[in-house]
């Protein structure tokens, strides 16, 4: 069973996230445009929500980062360590977000199929395909958007 939870302020350990996050981004077979630094220095923010995924052995196996700015939201980061997937994580994840008024982004690697179909999947339709976005490797990124 796992469990979804937003960030707590007065209970978690920022820096333990954040090198428990880059694991996880670590063992995608992505590479991941977020340094350590970048991660942490995110969790700190006021307009950054993040939802944690825990395994029963309070594992951390997946997370959602979310900038939210009035009434538009952009998920900036989703990942689920490769061991816990395709068990719906990801999906328990964006749930979280199925209620949240206004104006929600994201981008996704145009070839990253699966993210796709999960967006679509959550009523997120592709506006724009920026031409060679992403770096390591060159790959244009796909612009999706959902509104309530």
């Amino acid at each position: 069973m796992v469990r979804i939870r937003q960030v707590n302020v007065l209970t978690d350990c920022y820096r333990d996230l954040a090198v428990a996050i880059q694991t996880i981004l670590a063992e995608n077979d992505a590479p991941s445009a977020w340094t350590f630094e970048q991660t942490f220095a995110d969790l700190l923010r006021d307009d950054t929500v993040y939802y944690l995924a825990f395994s029963e052995a309070e594992e951390l196996v997946g997370f959602l980062a979310l900038s939210v700015v009035m009434d538009e939201s952009e998920l900036t980061n989703l990942a689920v360590s490769p061991a816990f997937q395709g068990q719906g994580i990801a999906s328990l994840l964006l749930q979280q977000l199925a209620e949240m008024p206004g104006k929600l982004f994201l981008e996704v690697r145009a070839a990253n199929h699966t993210a796709r179909h999960l967006y679509d999947k959550f009523g997120f339709e592709a506006y724009y395909r920026r031409q060679d976005y992403y770096q390591n490797p060159r790959e244009d990124a796909i612009l999706m958007k959902r509104e309530t």
